[in-house]
């Protein structure tokens, strides 16, 4: 309790202090706010708001029709993002559904692609005048040829809306009235032969820059060039002026040597059969050559179906050169597919016929029958090939069905790639080779060609004798070896085949290349490695010497003095007789045997019984596991020849 009483003073004294404290303060200053403008610090944009075109905003001063003052919302600290910020005050820039087109920058809200956004010395703030602007999105090639038509040059805008429009290609008004706007009809009567016209003025003219006179089309029907509207039309007092005096195919024909329309005739082009001219031609003028309606490399993939293979397609197909092949209304003589020629004919004329006439031709190409190998247009396979190269080249070469039933394939018959030894074509070289020898090997083996610098060459393939030792597309054996290995050396190395009991076990095993580098090597014979640092791959007879002491012939690498390296008849591939092959170093008489021996003489053919041929933990050659009175050179203890 009386704890309690305690805290509740000393919280009534702080409380009354505090009050004391605060009633004797002096009272605050009051504190002025300050705000700045925008100028105020950027300076920079004060001579904006007075000189040219100034944007609204701007010119009265309210930088925060579009800015915020500070902050980091939107970019360059926008009230909101540049695509919407200019549409709450320009709110009939819009498509909508009085003018549902609009102009592409419009459409995205990229006003600043056109406009400044402060100030501009050009009208509505542009950043450039007509058409230049204009010319920033769009090629200027059409607009500046030799004849300009006078409102591109007077500014786009003459006959387009800038921002949306409810007509093509965002024109004021209907294409043919925006032409009547500048262009009087009683004027164009006289410059059309006495005929009204009041629209397709585009058939024969372009609207914005032309080579020609009158902005005429480059390729112009040639009575409407010469004013001879009415060889073709009725006259124009007549009571249907434009009315076509002929059929139009028949009025074709008067000046034009085409065929007839012909029903029963099916290699006839179809509109030529159907007499539709102007399903490809236009009556007075064009862009394209022939008057076309469109550029040929489009105008044929209206009615037929473009092939776009993924493997390949033929250069003049893809590039719309129809005509190289095909003729437009009627197939040649005796050919179908409305073809020129013959199409093995027809592929000279773009293709070389060098191979086709080498030494050694294929057979299909010497004769000109491209099609058996290859599609006209395109094919999921490279080369344009009838299908997969591998087994077009089986549909003429069965026998190759036996050689990929083997173990081994060669790589590029796995693959099925022949072309990448063979020319499909023709070769001076025999069976179609792209090379002879070496040199065709070379193209892909390239790091085994690499081995021959500085080095001793094996025979067959310092020559180019690959087919020595291998076949070019499979075999059962490895390395595509014509034989197994050991016979494939034998065949050349006769004097090897032996009956001998003792072989080596690579040589009995026929693994020649264990030792032996099978195109060339630095060492004699070609080793793989000098000796004894082959022999030691596989035989550990360094066990002792390489911390002892060497027996000499071992350590120099001549093991071929007390082995046949191949074959022996004599265990261990020995040449001699064990006390033979030390006799040929070492003095094997009783006397000096006896010297070396604590004075017993050992049989001259016991030397292994004590010696490692090949080395020892120290010169004396002797196996480190002894006997303890011969470790002692205690002879006597067993020996009664030696004196106690």
């Amino acid at each position: 309790m009386q704890r309690q009483f305690t805290y509740a003073g000393a919280v009534v004294i702080l409380i009354t202090s505090f009050l004391l404290l605060y009633g004797c303060a002096a009272p605050a200053p009051e504190l002025k706010r300050v705000v700045k403008d925008c100028l105020d610090c950027h300076d920079e944009y004060r001579q904006l708001t007075t000189e040219n075109n100034v944007h609204t905003p701007l010119k009265q001063g309210s930088c925060k029709g579009c800015h915020r003052n500070h902050g980091l919302i939107g970019e360059a600290y926008l009230k909101t993002d540049r695509t919407k910020l200019c549409l709450p005050c320009h709110k009939n820039i819009t498509a909508n559904e009085t003018t549902p087109l609009a102009h592409d920058p419009v459409a995205k809200g990229l006003c600043l692609e056109c406009h400044q956004p402060h100030n501009s010395s050009n009208q509505f703030l542009l950043y450039n005048k007509a058409p230049q602007l204009c010319f920033d999105c769009h090629d200027s090639t059409p607009f500046t040829l030799k004849t300009q038509h006078q409102p591109v040059v007077a500014g786009c805008d003459s006959c387009h809306a800038t921002h949306s429009s409810k007509k093509p290609t965002l024109l004021n008004n209907d294409a043919d009235q925006q032409c009547l706007t500048c262009h009087q009809s009683t004027a164009l009567v006289t410059q059309h032969g006495g005929y009204t016209l009041t629209n397709r003025c585009n058939d024969c003219h372009l609207v914005h820059s032309s080579n020609s006179a009158a902005l005429l089309r480059e390729y112009v029907h040639a009575p409407v060039k010469q004013g001879e509207c009415q060889s073709c039309h009725n006259p124009p007092t007549s009571a249907e002026p434009f009315a076509l005096k002929q059929q139009a195919v028949d009025l074709c024909r008067n000046c034009h040597d085409s065929p007839h329309p012909n029903n029963n005739n099916d290699q006839q082009h179809a509109p030529v059969r159907n007499g539709d001219c102007f399903a490809c031609h236009t009556a007075h003028a064009s862009d394209n050559p022939g008057r076309l309606k469109k550029s040929i490399q489009t105008l044929c993939f209206d009615c037929h179906q473009q092939e776009t293979n993924s493997g390949s397609i033929h250069g003049a197909y893809q590039q719309g050169e129809c005509l190289g092949c095909h003729n437009p209304h009627e197939a040649s003589s005796g050919q179908t597919n409305l073809l020129n020629d013959q199409l093995n004919n027809l592929c000279q004329n773009c293709h070389e016929q060098n191979e086709t006439t080498a030494p050694f031709a294929h057979e299909p190409a010497q004769q000109q029958q491209c099609t058996i190998c290859h599609l006209p247009h395109s094919s999921p396979q490279k080369s344009l090939l009838t299908q997969p190269q591998q087994n077009l080249c089986l549909s003429c070469h069965p026998n190759m069905r036996e050689d990929l039933a083997k173990q081994n394939l060669h790589s590029p018959v796995a693959i099925g790639q022949c072309s990448s030894c063979h020319n499909p074509h023709g070769s001076s070289n025999s069976q179609l080779l792209r090379a002879q020898g070496k040199q065709l090997c070379s193209s892909c083996h390239d790091s085994i060609m690499d081995q021959t610098d500085e080095k001793k060459e094996h025979y067959p393939f310092a020559t180019g004798g690959c087919l020595t030792c291998h076949l070019p597309h499979s075999s059962n054996n490895t390395g595509l070896a014509v034989q197994s290995e050991n016979k494939v050396c034998f065949s050349c190395h006769e004097q090897l085949i032996t009956t001998d009991k003792h072989q080596h076990q690579p040589f009995k095993t026929g693994n020649c290349t264990s030792c032996h580098h099978p195109h060339a090597s630095s060492q004699d014979h070609y080793l793989k490695q000098t000796l004894p640092d082959l022999c030691l791959n596989c035989h550990d007879t360094d066990r002792y010497w390489s911390q002892g002491a060497a027996h000499a012939p071992a350590l120099q690498g001549q093991c071929d003095q007390c082995h046949d390296i191949h074959s022996s008849s004599r265990a261990n591939l020995l040449n001699r007789e064990t006390s033979q092959l030390c006799s040929n170093c070492h003095d094997l008489t009783t006397t000096e045997l006896a010297i070396h021996h604590g004075g017993i003489a050992p049989g001259v053919d016991s030397c292994l019984s004590c010696h490692d041929s090949h080395g020892g933990p120290d010169r004396s050659l002797t196996f480190p596991i002894k006997h303890e009175p011969f470790a002692q050179k205690n002879c006597a203890a067993c020996h009664k020849e030696v004196a106690p």
